[in-house]
């Protein structure tokens, strides 16, 4: 597609893109936006330099693609002065319990997962603390037509607790802004979702499971389970299929969240500072 009205530059050739010159502070001309809707689709996650936003204006921007998911459904601190912007504030002494060391897809244990999210960063450490994204689109795509075959039809539960409740990260259930989340682990129940999505605007379709959440595919033995997942999980990790951010202050990234996943390096030690906002989604299909 040829842009008229934005000035990308694509990042490789799976996914991701920068965008510069598009000042998300003001309103966007509907052609503007209609061209930011198309690269999303294109790229999976963009990247918008040099913006100079209040929380409100970055809760404007993220309202053009959808309605706000509460940040009271998130584990996460929230803002004082936005109530469904959750910040992320990592260092050495308070690193990331929540995302750390997990490639995942934003509220897959749920049964209507996000559509997007977009993160803006504040404060960024002199080195370290990138970001990786992973096209599931991509990934389905360089499968062999046997295993594409294979896949179709499959559904796979997924657990938003898996891989940081008390059990795995006690230190992460201390925390004060956890104690709505405790009280709704006793209802809880996984959500089940088609291992291949089909992405509800292109129709394109992409693998829809991750390491920190799918725990076991449905209608199969435990074994066959664990390692159909188990090789899912290190092929979405080839690097073909990703794009690394390398991070600079005042960065807004949007990501399509519906056939992708994403790893947040904790590889630093000074102070990261993010606003998160997650735009909410529909439930999936095939």
């Amino acid at each position: 597609m040829t842009y008229q009205a934005i000035q990308l530059d694509k990042m490789s050739p799976a996914c991701g893109a920068i965008i510069e010159g598009t000042n998300l502070a003001t309103s966007l001309t509907n052609r503007q936006f209609d061209e930011i809707h198309e690269a999303l689709l294109d790229r999976t996650v963009l990247i918008f330099r040099d913006q100079h936003l209040t929380q409100t204006q970055q809760s404007q921007f993220s309202r053009r693609f959808g309605e706000e998911q509460s940040s009271a459904a998130s584990g996460f601190e929230k803002s004082d002065e936005h109530p469904d912007v959750d910040i992320l504030a990592y260092d050495a002494e308070n690193p990331p319990h929540v995302t750390r060391d997990l490639w995942h897809t934003d509220f897959v244990g749920t049964p209507r997962p996000t559509m997007g999210t977009t993160l803006y960063a504040k404060e960024v450490p002199p080195e370290g603390g990138d970001t990786i994204w992973v096209n599931g689109i991509a990934a389905f795509n360089a499968l062999s037509e046997r295993m594409k075959g294979h896949l179709d039809g499959l559904w796979a539960y997924n657990a938003r607790f898996k891989a940081y409740d008390e059990h795995v990260r006690p230190e992460l259930w201390d925390k004060s802004y956890q104690e709505h989340l405790q009280k709704r682990k006793a209802e809880y129940r996984p959500a089940l979702h088609p291992v291949v999505r089909t992405h509800p605007v292109s129709g394109m379709k992409g693998l829809f499971v991750n390491e920190s959440m799918t725990t076991f595919i449905k209608d199969m033995d435990r074994k066959e389970s664990n390692m159909l997942l188990d090789y899912l999980f290190d092929y979405l990790r080839t690097p073909e299929f990703q794009y690394r951010h390398k991070w600079q202050v005042n960065d807004l990234a949007i990501w399509d969240n519906r056939t992708s996943l994403h790893y947040a390096l904790f590889d630093y030690t000074e102070h990261r500072l993010m606003h998160r906002i997650v735009i909410q989604g529909d439930v999936p299909h095939e």
